[in-house]
């Protein structure tokens, strides 16, 4: 009908649908289902014995005053290691599960100390992957190194935002941060309205973008072309589907640009570059603040705080997420 009125036949109108579905499948695109499958295998990082019933938990110890423990993911489940990092993966796999069966507090931690440094080892010789880098903060939680384990998350989740156990291990892990703490807000704009932001990887965000920009692209051309407001109408959506995807990518860089943890026990964040500079704050950072490396002067980093506020630090206490 809409054809006809405008009297220019159905073939332009068939074309338009066509290119309309296109670009919808890629906005849209489904979610790989190699991240639906490792979502049942990722770590619980939540503790407590009313959690102790859960099939991805390891079985609980017999001491009834041992803390319920998470289980790593299977090697299985892994992405084919490099043959460098597999043998540390798989020794920081079995140290994990032997430090699960230890009844005193501090050997206990001792070996969890272990499984985390054999684990990074693996990942930082090229066997990272997301289920690595969540058993990597997974062992450093136990380990009660709250600020390598946010840090191991973060990595996760630059990797697989949608790594469902790593980010319910960092929810977990920020309640284990002062309340005066400043905490990242947990969804963001794009999070709360728009899930492909977590479902679709970054490759897979610019694919789309580049797909939606060459669509709107050819439906303005065609609109001018043929002096159609209806196709210059409808070039509007994908060309909103490109803003949105564009944004989504610059948003979820900023790990790789600036996102950082402060990993010191009780950092002094202070007014200035200098030791001798006032404390910026009235207590001191604790391992697990999640900041943003504005600035580096020597050995001194100018971070952001999640509520805008800014400080100084020395750089060996805070490490970086991207690498």
């Amino acid at each position: 009908m809409i054809g006809c009125a405008h009297g220019r036949g159905r073939m332009p109108l068939v074309a338009l649908f066509v290119a309309m579905s296109v670009a919808g499948i890629a906005v849209a695109a489904p979610e790989p289902a190699a991240k639906v499958a490792q979502t049942a295998q990722a770590p619980q990082a939540a503790r407590g014995a009313t959690q102790a019933s859960q099939a991805a938990q390891a079985p609980q110890p017999a001491q009834a005053a041992r803390d319920a423990q998470p289980a790593l993911v299977p090697p299985s489940s892994q992405a084919a290691p490099s043959q460098d990092g597999s043998g540390a993966m798989q020794q920081g796999i079995a140290a994990y599960q032997a430090a699960q069966e230890i009844g005193d507090r501090d050997q206990r931690l001792a070996a969890f100390a272990r499984a985390e440094r054999l684990l990074r080892a693996a990942a930082e010789q090229g066997a990272a992957d997301a289920d690595l880098w969540a058993n990597v903060g997974t062992a450093a939680l136990q380990a009660e190194h709250l600020g390598q384990a946010v840090v191991a998350y973060r990595r996760a989740l630059v990797l697989d935002p949608d790594h469902r156990r790593a980010r319910q291990n960092i929810e977990h892990a920020r309640t284990l941060l002062p309340p005066w703490v400043p905490r990242p807000e947990g969804e963001g704009l794009l999070d709360s309205f728009f899930e492909w932001h977590r479902a679709m990887a970054a490759g897979e965000r610019a694919g789309a973008a580049a797909i939606a920009f060459a669509l709107a692209a050819m439906l303005l051309g065609a609109g001018i072309a043929r002096r159609s407001a209806m196709l210059r109408m409808f070039s509007l959506m994908p060309a909103v589907a490109w803003a949105l995807l564009l944004a989504s990518l610059v948003i979820g860089s900023a790990d790789e640009n600036g996102g950082a943890v402060i990993v010191g026990d009780d950092t002094v964040a202070r007014a200035a570059d200098s030791r001798n500079a006032p404390a910026r704050f009235a207590e001191a950072l604790p391992a697990g603040t999640e900041v943003r490396v504005a600035e580096n002067r020597g050995e001194w980093s100018r971070i952001v705080l999640a509520d805008g506020r800014d400080a100084w630090v020395p750089s060996s206490s805070v490490e970086r997420i991207g690498r």
